[in-house]
Parts: structure tokens; C-alpha cells; sequence
């Protein structure tokens, strides 16, 4: 069976990415690897198996183009209103909290959206029913 490790997305600002990686989810740096052109940084946190693998092409000036292909990274928190806040208290700018809900009313899922500085979407999902 396969286990999911890692997830890869490419960076301008290396620093810039830690330090919101580091204040919005608390990922730490797992592993780094160093090379002449490129640097790829593996965080995680307590929480988490799977990595989130920043690439860092050094020199790289233009923005990546996300294409129309690229969807978001999700997290999981015990309670998004106040994670959604916390952000706010950061300087960090998260989108409005939204709900899914079913026909009948009952929620389906609390959420809202931040981008990181690179502007890859991330969806923060409050735990409920299928997202723990």
C-alpha cells in the first residue's frame, strides 16, 4: 500500500515561506537539502505524517505560474473561528469563514482560505465528520 509523504510546491522567497509556513500552521523544518541552484525544505509539525516540500530555485525573480491545475493544501483545526482570528492577529489576511451544509441544515464543514506569500491557496477546515 502507498503512503502519502510529502507534497511539493516552488517558492521565490525561501525565508518569507518558512517564517508564514512556521506562524500560520507551526511547520517546522524537518529536513533540508541544500544544492548550488536549489534548496528543498521539508516541514511538518507534531500532527502531521505527510511533509509539505518547499523548492527554492535560487535566482529564481518571476512569480511561478499556477496554471490552472493547481488546487490547495488543506489543514485540519480544532476550531476555525479562532484559528481564523489568530491569523488575523498575525498581519495574515485569511479569507471569510464559510460553511457547507447539507439539504436539511446539517454542517458538512466549517472552512475558510488563506494563500501563503506565493499565493498557493490553502484551505484550513475545522474537524468535523470526514475531516479530522
Amino acid at each position: 500500500m502507498a503512503k502519502l509523504i510529502h507534497t511539493m510546491i516552488r517558492v521565490r522567497d525561501l525565508e518569507r515561506s518558512l517564517q508564514f509556513y512556521r506562524q500560520a500552521f507551526k511547520l517546522d523544518i524537518s529536513h533540508r537539502l541544500d544544492f548550488p541552484e536549489f534548496s528543498l525544505v521539508y516541514l511538518r509539525n507534531e500532527e502531521a505524517d505527510a511533509e509539505i516540500e518547499l523548492t527554492w530555485n535560487k535566482g529564481q525573480a518571476d512569480p511561478y505560474s499556477h496554471g490552472d491545475g493547481y488546487g490547495h493544501v488543506a489543514f485540519c483545526v480544532d476550531d476555525a473561528t479562532s484559528e481564523r482570528q489568530r491569523l488575523l492577529d498575525l498581519g495574515l489576511t485569511p479569507n471569510d469563514m464559510r460553511e457547507f451544509r447539507r439539504d436539511d441544515g446539517q454542517l458538512l464543514a466549517r472552512y475558510f482560505f488563506i494563500q501563503d506569500p506565493d499565493g498557493y491557496k490553502i484551505e484550513v477546515l475545522e474537524r468535523h465528520g470526514h475531516y479530522q
